[in-house]
């Protein structure tokens, strides 16, 4: 039930979802009916687990799900592309707080990928160019930034405002403790914060600027 209304709430995820099983089953239908090699399978078998993660875990999910898949798509794709480094990016853009693991991961994976092809070192050294390259691009032309303020609803702005007169959320008359902690999961799924607590701290600290 929760994931139903984790998806209500969140409907480009779920658009999301969707269509990775779209394209899983055109991969595996243009296979089909053409002679043309381009690990189609193994595309579909992606985009499948993709929807799965999201499916399982929400928006973490899709960020592992990208994260495997770009690690696994090195030992298909050449050195000099963008195509990994793009799902990298879409993993870390889903869930910031796996930066620094998806980038150790990524990177221990192109160094035996390299290995395994028995590729010169300076092959290496293009591909994180590469990366490097697809940030800069990327952050220059999109002006990427992570949002200034907490994006709450009416409900959670009320549940926060009730913990911040320091209630417990036992305590909170208008929801019951299991749909306190639903909703609170939810805020913080939706601005990327690990705890509560944190939560709390950040929304407080806004509401003392905007006073």
């Amino acid at each position: 039930m929760n994931l139903f209304k984790k998806f209500k709430e969140d409907k480009h995820l779920l658009i999301i979802l969707v269509l990775h099983l779209i394209l899983a089953a055109c991969h595996l239908t243009f296979n089909l009916f053409s002679d043309i090699q381009y690990h189609a399978e193994f595309r579909a078998a992606g985009c499948i687990l993709i929807a799965l993660f999201i499916f399982l875990f929400g928006r973490r999910g899709m960020s592992y799900g990208f994260l495997i898949y770009a690690c696994a798509l090195i030992y298909l794709n050449m050195f000099y592309n963008y195509g990994t480094i793009f799902f990298l990016l879409i993993a870390y853009g889903a869930y910031p707080k796996i930066k620094w693991p998806a980038v150790i991961i990524y990177a221990l994976n192109v160094f035996v990928s390299f290995s395994l092809k028995k590729l010169v070192p300076i092959a290496v050294l293009i591909h994180f160019i590469y990366l490097g390259l697809f940030v800069l691009i990327t952050i220059s032309i999109y002006k990427v930034k992570p949002s200034k303020t907490l994006k709450l609803k009416e409900d959670e702005i009320y549940i926060l405002n009730e913990l911040k007169a320091g209630k417990l959320q036992k305590e909170v008359e208008r929801y019951s403790q299991q749909s306190v902690t639903a909703k609170l999961k939810n805020a913080r799924e939706r601005n990327m914060i690990e705890t509560t607590s944190e939560l709390l701290a950040i929304y407080s600290k806004e509401a003392e600027l905007d006073n």
